[in-house]
């Protein structure tokens, strides 16, 4: 009999106190619930959103930098292929004027992507951006195509 008393006891015991609703351990400065209110919410918001909106600026202005560095490269290696194929004649230099053509309409479409870049607001250049790397790919597969070419006329 004293045994069950003393598992009642201690049964008793513990739920009494893991029933206590006070709360322990709580760091310092946790004791209270805040409430938060919609201007708290709407101040978060605002300034996440202008963060956002500076980092989209950061991102489109670096991506502009880079294609106009990469644009003066491409441009450089155009003429040079351009003076390379002057010399060239009959058949050679037909096929070799056709590739310099499509070379240079890829090359008018990747400097209006770049502009259309440029000219975007921060929050949609993300969208033109995909059409911007799709037409640089356009454009170094057809420099690929005009130096391959004149590399067989040669």
């Amino acid at each position: 009999m004293t045994r069950s008393f003393l598992a009642f006891f201690v049964v008793g015991l513990l739920t009494t106190v893991g029933c206590d609703q006070t709360m322990t351990n709580v760091p310092p400065g946790l004791e209270k619930t805040s409430t938060v209110s919609m201007d708290d919410v709407q101040r978060d918001t605002a300034a996440a959103l202008e963060t956002t909106a500076a980092y989209s600026q950061q991102s489109k202005d670096k991506l502009v930098r880079a294609l106009k560095g990469q644009l003066a490269i491409m441009d450089a290696n155009i003429e040079k292929l351009r003076l390379k194929g002057q010399g060239l004649a009959n058949d050679a230099k037909a096929n070799w004027d056709q590739k310099m053509s499509e070379l240079e309409v890829k090359r008018k479409s990747a400097n209006t992507k770049l502009q259309e870049v440029e000219d975007s607001t921060a929050e949609a250049w993300n969208d033109v951006e995909k059409g911007v790397q799709s037409v640089w790919e356009e454009l170094k597969k057809a420099f690929q195509n005009a130096s391959n070419e004149f590399k067989t006329q040669q």
